[in-house]
């Protein structure tokens, strides 16, 4: 059974992309056929798979996919997604009529944030339109909140520490204990040198190794219902 995964936030720069690249290559590395949609008009994520392909460095087991309006989403997802184990979807960094009919493919969307009021709420927004859906069309899919690009300094400030209370005691949507720190591989990635778990294992990759497996572990506990406060019904 395909497993649709769609990174989504309204406010722009949040880190979707490099999250469903993570992800991606992790998916891969286990042996999963892994299809990535860009919807985003920045095409970051097709420019990174047009120069990997330029540096003969794709990794096996990943296609990407670009389609930038509903209907083309729609066409593909009937006729492709059932070939795939995994379908990733990375929206637009804006609010647009988009959202919803991914909402309505999606087993879970993950609102990746930064430290800041813009971003979180974004990702509340993020929480509201998949409780709407979901209630519009009796679907059951869940959402969590993904920190990133996060750095020492950014652990003691006000916000940072007012996120969990507000993402979970006060939304009521999850919030990944796995964080995404600021790394410098994470951008050289971006530079079409394949995915994370293409690359040597120096200190540094092995670290960022480590982080994404764990977020792929707690998304795995999301998507069979484990985690169940990522549950937005």
């Amino acid at each position: 059974m395909t497993v649709v995964i769609a990174a989504i936030n309204g406010k722009g720069g949040a880190g979707k992309t490099t999250a469903l690249m993570n992800i991606a290559g992790e998916y891969a590395l286990r042996g999963k056929s892994v299809a990535m949609i860009d919807m985003d008009a920045r095409n970051n994520l097709t420019t990174w798979w047009t120069d990997c392909h330029a540096k003969d460095a794709e990794a096996e087991g990943i296609e990407v996919y670009s389609h930038k309006t509903t209907k083309g989403l729609e066409r593909w997802m009937e006729e492709n997604a059932r070939a795939y184990d995994h379908v990733l979807i990375d929206t637009p960094g804006e609010d647009t009529s988009i959202v919803d009919p991914v909402i309505a493919w999606a087993d879970l969307v993950i609102s990746p944030i930064q430290p800041s009021k813009r971003e979180v709420l974004g990702a509340i927004d993020s929480f509201e339109n998949v409780v709407r859906v979901n209630g519009a069309l009796g679907r059951h899919c869940r959402h969590g909140v993904l920190r990133t690009r996060i750095t020492v300094p950014v652990r003691h400030t006000e916000l940072y520490r007012k996120i969990r209370p507000i993402v979970e005691d006060k939304v009521g949507t999850y919030l990944f204990r796995t964080e995404v720190f600021e790394r410098n591989v994470y951008k050289d990635i971006h530079n079409g040198i394949g995915t994370l778990q293409m690359q040597e294992l120096t200190e540094a990759i092995t670290k960022a190794r480590r982080e994404t497996q764990a977020l792929v572990e707690e998304v795995d506990e999301l998507l069979t219902g484990k985690a169940l406060k990522g549950r937005a019904e």
